[in-house]
């Protein structure tokens, strides 16, 4: 059983430029292509009856075929749910509709109060970053503080401001 799985996993390897050819023409984007080789890997692994394989080389080209296939259709079926989504949000000439103009103010508002709830420095050190787009280590610079520190500023302040969003 073993013996079949190490030369798959050999093949992977040596057949790695073909496989992704071969996908990719499927499923048209070459990042989903690489996702889908490394996909092969684990898919491997969780073989059971890898005794049972008879011609290890057309099993894992048939493998990544199937699994070529199920990326395409996946992405396919994102597109049309982002299509359906935009289709119900947004009206013909790209304006956003009455709901999402409402949702949009309603995150807005909490998110001003989630900024405006956060401690000093942490607040100022969002703000300039964030809304103003100074680099952090000008911020630091300014400040007279770390990166580091400024860095971690930013970082908690995401964190606080994601959780009250979720909350």
């Amino acid at each position: 059983m073993q013996d079949n799985i190490a030369v798959l996993t050999d093949l992977i390897s040596a057949e790695r430029p073909k496989l992704l050819n071969v996908i990719q023409r499927i499923v048209r984007n070459p990042e989903t292509a690489e996702d889908a080789v490394q996909s092969l890997f684990e898919k491997i692994r969780r073989i059971e009856n890898a005794a049972d394989i008879v011609n290890p080389r057309a099993f894992l080209y048939r493998l990544a075929s199937n699994l070529a296939i199920d990326y395409a259709r996946q992405a396919r079926r994102r597109e049309e749910v982002q299509s359906d989504i935009h289709d119900l949000l947004w009206i013909e000439d790209d304006t956003p509709s009455p709901e999402r103009a409402l949702f949009a103010r309603h995150e807005l508002e909490a998110l001003e109060k989630a900024v405006a709830a956060l401690p000093e420095p942490m607040r100022t050190i969002f703000t300039l970053n964030r809304f103003h787009g100074v680099p952090q280590k000008e911020i630091a610079a300014r400040m007279g503080r770390s990166i580091a520190l400024v860095s971690r500023h930013i970082c908690r302040a995401l964190d606080i401001i994601s959780s009250s969003r979720s909350g």
